[in-house]
């Protein structure tokens, strides 16, 4: 009896995957790409940081609603990404508008505000490790087809391994993505730093203040923190 053959991958997948070099890395799949290939308007990859949210080190350059997404959840502390890489399991809304409010009471009406429609989010691990999400958004409703699933667990295996090749000890190269010159939150991490010193509180007090002053200004987190970094500080960051 024939063994059984692994699902075909579509013609747009197996390009994308193609895409990589040798050694393979992250940052040489384009994620404007990815997207298209899986039907959605645009993907993001966060890493888990211990006990920390996840960082966003994935994303096509020109990408704004899946930033503004991953920052909302960071800023609010609830949201799909968040929820996959707690708890090691999918997250597939087809439909934000008909989402129960009570799932992600402050980071839903902000998500349905910019736009989105349909989010979908697989957990990066190898069993019990854990290392990141894949979170998909689209602005349109609706589930992913079959094919769409077959592609998105092919591309998830290889944004696993790749993940996996970047833990500390793997090996002694780097990633780009990984750098923290080039992580999307580099400067909100300089600017806690900043704040934790003039406000003398220490680093986890400090982003809470960042996090709670962006959320009830309605200012992005990454404003914010440029603001701090170039000594514009709000009267209420500013030490007494």
């Amino acid at each position: 009896m024939p063994a059984p053959r692994d699902p075909p991958t579509s013609p747009l997948m197996t390009a994308l995957l193609g895409t990589l070099g040798s050694p393979p890395g992250l940052g040489l799949l384009p994620a404007d790409r990815c997207a298209q290939a899986l039907g959605l308007t645009c993907v993001t990859i966060s890493a888990r940081a211990g006990a920390h949210a996840p960082e966003l080190i994935w994303h096509a350059p020109g990408d704004r609603l899946g930033t503004v997404l991953e920052d909302l959840q960071y800023t609010l502390g609830e949201g799909p990404t968040l929820d996959c890489v707690r708890h090691g399991q999918a997250v597939t809304e087809p439909d934000l508008e008909r989402t129960p409010g009570t799932r992600w009471p402050v980071f839903l009406p902000e998500a349905l505000h910019t736009g989105a429609r349909a989010v979908f989010a697989f957990p990066l691990s190898i069993g019990a490790v854990q290392l990141g999400a894949f979170t998909g958004y689209r602005t349109r409703a609706g589930p992913l087809t079959l094919q769409q699933h077959l592609d998105t667990r092919r591309f998830t295996d290889t944004a696993t391994f790749l993940l996996l090749a970047l833990l500390p000890g793997a090996d002694g190269r780097r990633d780009p993505t990984t750098d923290l010159a080039t992580l999307h939150r580099a400067e909100v991490h300089q600017a806690t730093g900043m704040l934790a010193v003039r406000l003398r509180l220490p680093l986890n007090q400090a982003l809470l203040v960042l996090r709670s002053h962006a959320y009830m200004t309605g200012r992005p987190i990454l404003d914010l923190a440029r603001d701090i970094i170039d000594h514009r500080n709000p009267p209420d960051l500013t030490p007494t």
